[in-house]
């Protein structure tokens, strides 16, 4: 098992707290505004992986070894469903001390054979977010993923059903996985209700959770999400960005994090750490001593500017 104990790299940041951050924000009313939906303290963080693999060399993938050690550790915490975890972030998208939820990014079928054992055997709820055209009668090939090796796939229906009867959860990630943002509002907008009806349809029950390829959102994408009939949406944000219902941040993990990555992707400081100067900084350090992809996570998304962020807080 890996040290526990954050090295230099994290510049001793158990004592750091965020520029800007007053003791009200990290002590946030448990029950506030009703539609804010954002009352605890002391929070981590809702996590995102791709995929399990042995063999890949790719962002994406994390090997099996990782994984199951990462899941050695969630399991001495509390992982709660995704569900449970959006009634309990606070307004900086984060979750009670010692709580966390996992996610998957695109529904590769390397889930199947390395990632679902290993949360059976720690008992650890996830969610899955499918790229529903991978579902369809024509299928599609991964070709929005380049790092991804030739030949990638992803999860077959029956597999999808078996993983669901044993209690795996399954979201949406868009119909074709575009660029939301490049596209107008109708097709967007068609985009992301064509995927809700397909994987409603197949898997037998609701599908409210959307979360955006790459990352990538802005106010129209979300206005295309709440009409598609998605009652909340998960971003991967590089920098500062508004919580509101579509835009829940999560932490994408990458090759190269081990446990005590880990523990400060999922400590109460790491969100807010990432909205201060001193990440772009400790950023371009990480990469100089050839250190970036233990904490960049600019493969899969990146923050839109100020402007495009929306207005609408997070709601019940």
């Amino acid at each position: 098992m890996a040290n526990l104990t954050p090295g230099p790299l994290l510049l001793e940041i158990k004592g750091y707290r965020p520029l800007g951050f007053r003791d009200a924000e990290l002590a946030w009313p448990r029950r506030s505004v009703p539609k804010s939906g954002l009352w605890h303290s002391d929070p981590v963080t809702i996590l995102c992986y791709h995929t399990v693999e042995r063999d890949w060399r790719s962002t994406l993938a994390v090997t099996p070894e990782a994984f199951s050690e990462h899941c050695a550790w969630l399991a001495r915490r509390r992982v709660v469903p995704l569900e449970e975890a959006i009634e309990r972030i606070d307004r900086l998208g984060r979750l009670p001390r010692g709580v966390t939820a996992l996610t998957f990014d695109d529904g590769f079928a390397g889930l199947y054979e390395h990632a679902w054992p290993v949360l059976s055997h720690f008992g650890l709820p996830a969610t899955v977010f499918l790229v529903a055209q991978t579902l369809s009668p024509e299928g599609r090939a991964v070709d929005w993923a380049p790092t991804s090796p030739p030949g990638a796939g992803t999860l077959h229906l029956d597999q999808v059903l078996e993983m669901q009867a044993a209690g795996i959860a399954f979201g949406s990630h868009s119909y074709a996985h575009l660029d939301l943002i490049n596209l107008d509002a109708d097709e967007c907008e068609r985009d992301l209700r064509e995927s809700r009806r397909l994987l409603e349809d197949l898997l037998k029950r609701s599908v409210p959770y959307l979360a955006y390829p790459r990352g990538l959102h802005n106010e129209t994408v979300h206005h295309a999400a709440e009409a598609a009939g998605f009652s909340h949406a998960f971003s991967l944000p590089e920098g500062p960005e508004e919580v509101t219902s579509y835009a829940i941040p999560r932490a994408v993990i990458i090759p190269g994090n081990g446990v005590t990555t880990l523990r400060f992707k999922t400590s109460r400081l790491y969100l807010p750490f990432r909205r201060t100067p001193l990440w772009p900084a400790l950023r371009a350090v990480a990469r100089k001593v050839g250190l970036g992809l233990h904490l960049d996570q600019s493969h899969t998304g990146r923050t839109l500017p100020r402007t495009s962020r929306p207005r609408n807080r997070m709601r019940r």
